[in-house]
C-alpha cells in the first residue's frame, strides 16, 4: 500500500479558510439589516424621533441649514440615510406665527403661499388632508419643503421635508 503524504485535512482547511470570510460577511450584513446593531434606546436618539430614526433632531435639522424656533411644541422627526449617503428628513412641530417667521428666515425660505396642487406630505406626525401653504428652497444639492397647516392660527403645524438631491 502506498502512503499519502501530508495531512488529510489539508485540502479541507483551504476550502474552509476561503469560505469563512464569506459566511462571516453575510452574517454581518444580516445582523446590520435586522436592526440588531442599532443604538440602544437613548443612545443617539431623542424622545421626539419616530421609530425608524436614530438621529438627534438638532443635528438632523442643522444638516439642512435650519434652526428650530425656541417656542416649538409637539415635535416629531424622522431622518433616514439612503444607500448612497444621501439624507432625508421629515419633521413636524407647532410654533407661533413669530416662531414660524423666524424659522423660515433662518433657513432662507420664502413666506409660504397657497399650494393648491402640491402633494401633502405623509408620515410620522403629519395630519391627513390639505389646507396648507407651502415654501420651497432648492440649493446646494438639497430641497427643503415647508408646509404650514394653519387650522390653529395661534399655533400652526409646520411640516418640514428635506432631502439631498
Amino acid at each position: 500500500m502506498s502512503e499519502r503524504k501530508g495531512s488529510r485535512w489539508g485540502g479541507k482547511a483551504v476550502v474552509l479558510g476561503c469560505l469563512a470570510p464569506i459566511v462571516v460577511g453575510w452574517a454581518v450584513v444580516v445582523v446590520a439589516y435586522s436592526g440588531l446593531l442599532a443604538p440602544a434606546p437613548g443612545e443617539g436618539k431623542d424622545a421626539s424621533a419616530c421609530s425608524s430614526s436614530f438621529h438627534v433632531l438638532d443635528q438632523s435639522i442643522g444638516y439642512f441649514g435650519l434652526t428650530l424656533p425656541m417656542d416649538t411644541a409637539e415635535v416629531r422627526h424622522d431622518m433616514v440615510q439612503g444607500p448612497f449617503n444621501e439624507y432625508g428628513l421629515l419633521a413636524t412641530f407647532r410654533t407661533t406665527p413669530d416662531g414660524l417667521r423666524e424659522f423660515l428666515a433662518s433657513g432662507g425660505l420664502p413666506a409660504p403661499s397657497p399650494a393648491p396642487h402640491a402633494e401633502p406630505v405623509t408620515g410620522c406626525g403629519v395630519p391627513a388632508g390639505g389646507g396648507f401653504t407651502e415654501a420651497v428652497r432648492e440649493s446646494g444639492g438639497q430641497r427643503v419643503t415647508v408646509q404650514v397647516h394653519g387650522a390653529d392660527q395661534a399655533h400652526p403645524l409646520v411640516v418640514l421635508r428635506a432631502a439631498d438631491d
